[in-house]
């Protein structure tokens, strides 16, 4: 089964929420792709569907070897199906993340421009927030190292939520870079929540690498949220 990805597909007027716009207006504002759904994913839903038994289920221990499979594979990444958890998606698994390892006041350090969402999560759980904004250089965006250093070590700094690949600026960090993160957060007793969910959508050539990958520090000190990229 393949993807045909030159079909296109009008989805105004079905109650699609990017394509709720003007009849002269293009939506450029939400990640909603318009391809096809995979045809495995479709196929598998059907014969689900087929069941007509749509009962209370636990996930099945295929579902996180099948995981563990993904990332050995396409990202050279070996995680443990015991570390895995089931949630309902990255925006929840945040702001539960913001809860458990935080405390109500501390700081919660991001990197902006970033996903709105980040701010939602950390002032609705009674958080501050603080951003080491990235530097744009020349079209390049870059961290700021001395002030996520400095940023870093603020005593109520004690989470910071990552985004790997950056989303908007779609910068993919290397290696190099998620370790020195790493290691500021370890000296800082900072917990690192990394949001991955856009690992497998880079370019040819620019993979990304997973933050826990990058250093057995940065695997002990963080979480990582991934998703599957549902519409490619």
């Amino acid at each position: 089964m393949t993807n045909n990805f030159s079909e296109m597909i009008d989805r105004r007027n079905t109650n699609s929420v990017k394509w709720d716009v003007g009849a002269d207006e293009l939506p450029m504002w939400v990640a909603d792709m318009d391809f096809r759904t995979a045809p495995a994913i479709v196929e598998a839903i059907k014969q689900k569907a087929d069941t007509g038994i749509f009962g209370y289920e636990e996930v099945p221990d295929e579902y996180f070897a099948a995981v563990q499979q993904w990332y050995t594979n396409e990202h050279n990444w070996k995680p443990q199906p015991c570390w895995m958890r089931f949630v309902t998606g990255v925006v929840p698994a945040i702001s539960s993340a913001v809860r458990r390892l935080s405390n109500v006041g501390d700081n919660v350090l991001i990197q902006a421009p970033v996903y709105n969402i980040f701010y939602n999560s950390i002032i609705n759980n009674g958080r501050h927030i603080l951003s080491s904004d990235l530097k744009n250089n020349e079209g390049v965006y870059e961290i700021d190292w001395d002030d996520l250093a400095t940023k870093m070590a603020e005593p109520l700094t004690t989470m910071m939520i990552l985004c790997n690949p950056h989303n908007p600026v779609g910068k993919v960090w290397q290696p190099a870079e998620l370790r020195r993160i790493a290691e500021l957060a370890e000296s800082n007793h900072v917990t690192v929540f990394a949001d991955e969910i856009h690992g497998d959508i880079t370019d040819s050539g620019h993979g990304y690498t997973p933050f826990a990958a990058a250093s057995d520090t940065a695997a002990n000190l963080s979480v990582t949220a991934v998703s599957p990229q549902q519409d490619v």
